[in-house]
């Protein structure tokens, strides 16, 4: 009954999409941060907490915060303002966030000192939100190693360097002229920046990247974890669908076996149910509640409306003549009591809204828009949507099919009768829809060459 869209993504193709989706959302909320950084750095030089040359400060910082926006940007554009598909899916919008976040962290640790280096390790955290990629991570790795020396080597020449290794060389106002500092650059200066600098931060690095590895391959596995237990979990609901069809194909060939002249109504009422509720789509009032899963729901539950008449006795279910009000009394209850099977028979097994809908169709079809229906005497919109358009396709395929106490009626005079108990027995808005589709119902009725005699 419930069969899946071939244009549907597979289970694991819609874990990993999701998975991307949410590492693209949260790494924008730390290239914020990273903005917001690169804004209280500027602040803090203004006011002197930082002393860095503004001719070098303020291009750098906005650089930075531009660098770190602009992913945000092109989120806010595309998704917000223009609802076009999400970027937040697309595989080239995480390698734009991962080259900005290096790009504007290399710009801030060149600019305020080389001790800023440590938030190089931040790049491979966000890029360890993402599916294990091998050339993603190698790209990752080694830019974040090259940036350490070029961090601090730039730092040493252009931004802020430490001013123990400068101390007893350059005051602070020599150490702002490039000059002075290329002068106090020697050899054996270089070596031992690489060496008290370069190489302890690198290796710190390389500890972030190998846990980063590891992180990516620990979610990697979960996902793939999820991914099996829920193609296991959808399996198994397959299996119990397919038993659970063939169990209602039982139950319903099974009343068709005891009444002969069920198997044409089964078929006639699946076709109007399906005809009316695709109809009915076209309404503003029904188009949200109609859809096209529901239509469909409908239509395959249709032919369990009359699955309670198994308890009905043959005596009365094959009887060659108008039921006494006895016996028609005896025969309402194939209404409660098809709700009650199927309830029984599937409470904890099947698709719910399928359930739901066949436990409506067939308790409810015979109730009536004024309330004169049975079993329980619902009226107006009391009555399931659902049993409302059974109960039209079910006295209508009655009336243009032989009875033994009667002959069917021509499609056009059936269909009379239906407008004439429009506001009574139907729901009249629903009538009003089928007046649309009546050519169609003609249609049907005439292609249907075998009347055959149908239970009440």
């Amino acid at each position: 009954m419930n069969k899946n869209s071939p244009s549907e993504l597979t289970q694991t193709e819609s874990v990993y999409l999701s998975a991307a989706k949410d590492a693209n959302r949260t790494n924008l909320y730390c290239l914020a941060v990273l903005a917001s950084l690169a804004v209280i750095s500027t602040i803090f030089n203004l006011i002197g907490i930082f002393s860095i040359q503004r001719a070098v400060m303020y291009p750098s910082m906005m650089v930075c915060f531009t660098t770190f926006v602009l992913p945000i940007a092109i989120y806010l554009i595309n998704d917000k303002a223009m609802k076009r598909d999400s970027v937040l899916q697309k595989k080239w919008f995480r390698n734009v966030i991962i080259t900005c976040a290096f790009v504007g962290i290399g710009f801030i640790c060149v600019t305020l000192s080389f001790h800023a280096t440590i938030l190089l390790a931040i790049p491979p955290l966000m890029a360890a939100q993402y599916r294990y990629r091998k050339k993603l991570f190698f790209v990752v790795f080694i830019l974040t190693l090259v940036l350490v020396p070029v961090s601090i080597y730039g730092s040493f020449f252009f931004g802020t360097p430490d001013r123990n290794f400068i101390k007893g060389m350059l005051t602070e106002e020599e150490s702002l002229i490039l000059a002075n500092r290329l002068k106090i650059a020697t050899p054996k200066r270089m070596l031992d920046l690489f060496t008290h600098y370069t190489l302890p931060i690198q290796l710190g690095i390389l500890a972030v990247l190998v846990l980063v590895r590891m992180i990516i391959f620990r979610n990697g596995k979960m996902i793939e974890t999820q991914i099996a237990l829920s193609e296991k979990v959808r399996e198994e609901m397959e299996q119990k669908n397919e038993i659970h069809d063939k169990i209602l194909n039982v139950l319903v060939n099974l009343i068709e076996t005891r009444d002969v002249n069920t198997g044409e109504h089964v078929t006639r009422t699946k076709k109007l149910v399906g005809m009316i509720a695709r109809a009915l789509q076209k309404e503003d009032k029904y188009k949200s509640v109609l859809t096209d899963e529901t239509v469909i729901r409908m239509e395959n539950a249709a032919p369990l409306h009359d699955v309670g008449k198994i308890v009905v006795s043959d005596t009365i279910l094959l009887k060659p003549a108008k039921l006494t009000a006895d016996e028609f009394d005896k025969m309402k209850i194939h209404t409660t009591k098809g709700g009650e099977l199927l309830d029984r028979l599937f409470s904890d097994m099947y698709d719910e809204e399928f359930l739901q809908t066949a436990k409506d169709i067939a308790r409810y079809h015979h109730e009536r828009w004024d309330g004169k229906g049975y079993p329980n005497g619902l009226s107006g919109e009391e009555i399931p949507l659902c049993a409302r358009i059974m109960a039209i396709a079910d006295v209508y395929d009655a009336l243009i099919s032989s009875r033994v106490y009667k002959p069917p009626l021509s499609a056009e005079e059936a269909f009379d009768i239906m407008l004439s108990d429009s506001g009574t027995h139907f729901d009249p808005d629903i009538m009003r829809v089928v007046v649309t589709i009546k050519d169609d119902l003609f249609a049907l009725a005439n292609n249907s060459a075998d009347r055959r005699n149908i239970s009440a």
